[in-house]
C-alpha cells in the first residue's frame, strides 16, 4: 500500500510533470504527498535565473546568492503545494532543504519512510551532470523504495 509519496522538484519542466503524476497517484491512493526542493550548494543555473525573472524575483548580488536561492526554493515549494492542491489533493507537505540534491532526496525519503519517490528525469543542472551522473540516476540506484522518473 502506498501511504507516502515524495515528489522532488527543481522548477524544470520534467519536475512539474513529476509533481502532477505524484499528486494524481497520491490522490488515487489517499496518500500523503511530500514536495521537496533541495537548495544546492553551487552557483545558480541560468535556467533558475530565468524562472526567477519570470516570477518577478530580482536576482541579488553574489553575497546574497544563498539567501536568494533559499527564498526561491521556498517559493517553488509553495507553488508546487498549490498545484497539488489544485489537483484535489488535501494532504500535502512542502519542504525546502539544503545540500546535494540526490543525497537530500534519499535522506528525506528515508527519514519520512516514503513508499515512492517521483522526480523528473532531467532537471535544471548543467553539463556537469553528464559526467557526474544525474540526480534521478543516483536516486533510482540508491533508493530503498520505488522510484519513478518522469520525462
Amino acid at each position: 500500500m502506498i501511504k507516502k509519496i515524495l515528489a522532488a522538484i527543481d522548477g524544470s519542466e520534467h519536475a512539474w510533470k513529476a509533481l502532477h503524476l505524484a499528486a494524481d497517484m497520491a490522490k488515487q491512493h489517499r496518500a500523503q504527498l511530500i514536495v521537496l526542493h533541495v537548495v544546492p550548494f553551487e552557483p545558480m543555473s541560468e535556467a533558475l535565473r530565468v524562472f526567477a525573472e519570470a516570477e518577478h524575483m530580482p536576482v541579488e548580488e553574489e553575497e546574497s546568492r544563498y539567501h536568494f536561492a533559499r527564498t526561491l526554493g521556498d517559493h517553488l515549494t509553495r507553488s508546487a503545494e498549490a498545484r497539488a492542491r489544485d489537483r484535489g489533493l488535501k494532504e500535502v507537505v512542502g519542504r525546502t532543504v539544503e545540500g546535494k540534491p540526490a543525497d537530500q532526496i534519499l535522506e528525506v525519503a528515508g527519514s519520512e519512510d516514503v513508499d515512492m519517490i517521483v522526480l523528473g528525469s532531467r532537471g535544471l543542472s548543467d553539463a556537469r551532470a553528464l559526467f557526474l551522473g544525474s540526480v534521478s540516476h543516483k536516486v533510482a540506484n540508491h533508493a530503498a523504495c520505488t522510484c519513478v522518473t518522469v520525462k
